[in-house]
């Protein structure tokens, strides 16, 4: 079974087992956009840090990114580490630094992430889904050249019906099938 493009990009390697804060990883050309990864697949690439970090607790509720600088084709190291847990919820600091063409080593990306264990409270269900036609019968939206990330979704737009002479757009979109009918 082959591994999904996504997959790829964000995965990590645990740099040493006795430190499991810190991992490795390469950028992705398949996200790549005009100088660097697009951003989300960068942003995932720390989210996956902490997705797989022995101490994570719970499932993430938030996360803050800031890019310093563009993260570079080749080889990085992310440092992971939970700065506070507490009861239900846990804090972390998140960093991603590359080696730069001068052979500096500098911070491309800090992060912050909080998880939070669920507890039992209210709900509410969701709005059921809309009836549009099928995804092969609705055209597919074409993009501009140039920014290779965007080539990974299928979006097909759907126009559906008038409300005070204001049209409501809908949109479909999945992962892109290498060779499938468009």
């Amino acid at each position: 079974m082959s591994t999904h493009p996504f997959d790829e990009a964000v995965r990590l390697q645990v740099a040493n087992p006795a430190s499991p804060d810190v991992y490795t990883g390469t950028s992705s050309l398949a996200y790549w956009n005009m100088v660097g990864p697009f951003g989300g697949t960068t942003a995932a690439t720390a989210l996956q840090a902490v997705m797989q970090h022995p101490a994570r607790l719970g499932e993430p509720i938030a996360l803050t990114v800031n890019y310093a600088a563009a993260l570079g084709a080749g080889p990085f190291t992310l440092t992971a580490r939970p700065v506070r847990t507490n009861r239900s919820t846990q804090h972390w600091a998140v960093e991603i630094a590359q080696i730069d063409a001068s052979g500096a080593d500098g911070v491309v990306l800090t992060a912050t992430i909080v998880t939070a264990a669920r507890r039992e409270t209210w709900s509410q269900n969701d709005v059921p889904m809309p009836s549009v036609p099928a995804p092969l019968e609705v055209t597919r939206q074409a993009f501009i050249t140039g920014v290779e990330w965007i080539n990974r979704y299928d979006m097909r737009p759907v126009r559906r019906g008038h409300s005070a002479g204001v049209g409501r757009q809908r949109a479909g979109q999945r992962d892109a099938v290498v060779g499938a009918r468009r």
